[in-house]
């Protein structure tokens, strides 16, 4: 394997991450798993995406591909293979204004793509945290806060460019490669490697954002009546309930209702989100108008959820 590396250089003008690089402890695994994989890759342009690639398939090497990293599974790193780590490629491209086309690099991150809509009044309804990647989200759906309005991250995909197995690049659409561009919207991994999404943006305002609690022991009355008001909530609402948060307390930790209501009218805010503050004894209520790109937390900051 000694001379593969410069064959690989050849064609490739990203970065290359060997065992024994300095920086090959911190590329070799994702947030939550380690790996030892030969190679990690960096690709500066598409044209290095499709050079991994064919690589990867020449060596016979297990190929992972990264985007934030956040993968459970620790999808983005592997033992013995080649890692593609998108990083690099990270643009956030307004493409249009008439129709909020916005065009977003495969290694991009929402907390990225959320700054970069804010000052042009657009968001697109993605996850909750800032580190994630777009790409990762939503190959698997994307549950964000503006689901119950806008839908899943993958609802608001236009298109996609997408390099194949073959090294080969495509873009996938609803008339173009029709059926691969249905497999990319929620299939989750295999199908390529997406190095560009094309979403529809919808213009946004600042949100009602926030926690309202209640204590353990109304858990039992609480969460029932919160699931059944769900059913028939306004579209803005949406909202995620977490219990026995073992960072919290454990099973004496307060039943908390993290809430986001899509819009700046308090009085339709109040009216949406006071019938949630009416199902128990509140204890906490952090409820505020929160510009919707600073409602996305950090990594560190983020609280495993329990229900929703």
């Amino acid at each position: 394997m000694t001379s593969v590396p410069e064959t690989l250089r050849i064609g490739f003008g990203g970065d290359i991450i060997e065992p024994g690089d300095t920086e090959y402890e911190a590329a070799s695994r994702t947030v939550l798993a380690a790996g030892s994989p030969v190679y990690v890759l960096r690709p500066a342009s598409v044209a290095d995406v499709q050079a991994a690639v064919r690589f990867a398939a020449d060596a016979g090497l297990v190929l992972s591909v990264r985007g934030g990293g956040h993968s459970f599974p620790g999808f983005g790193t592997n033992d013995g293979g080649v890692v593609i780590d998108l990083s690099r490629l990270a643009d956030v491209e307004i493409v249009d204004d008439a129709s909020h086309l916005v065009r977003v690099a495969g290694g991009a991150t929402w907390g990225v793509v959320a700054a970069a809509l804010a000052p042009r009044g657009l968001a697109i309804s993605s996850g909750d945290t800032k580190s994630v990647g777009v790409g990762g989200l939503t190959l698997s759906g994307g549950i964000g806060w503006k689901v119950r309005k806008y839908g899943l991250a993958l609802d608001s995909v236009v298109a996609a460019e997408v390099v194949t197995a073959d090294g080969e690049l495509v873009r996938a659409t609803a008339r173009e490669h029709p059926e691969l561009f249905w497999a990319i919207r929620g299939g989750g991994g295999n199908f390529g490697v997406v190095t560009a999404f094309e979403f529809t943006a919808h213009p946004t305002t600042s949100v009602f954002f926030g926690t309202i609690a209640f204590p353990a022991a109304e858990a039992a009355t609480v969460l029932p009546a919160w699931a059944e008001y769900l059913r028939t909530a306004p579209e803005e609402l949406t909202s995620v309930a977490d219990f026995a948060n073992p960072f919290a307390g454990g099973p004496d930790a307060p039943v908390a209702i993290h809430v986001a209501f899509d819009g700046d009218d308090p009085e339709l805010a109040a009216q949406a989100i006071d019938l949630i503050r009416w199902l128990g004894t509140v204890v906490a209520d952090e409820i505020e108008l929160r510009p919707y790109a600073d409602i996305l937390v950090d990594a560190a900051t983020h609280r495993p959820v329990s229900c929703s």
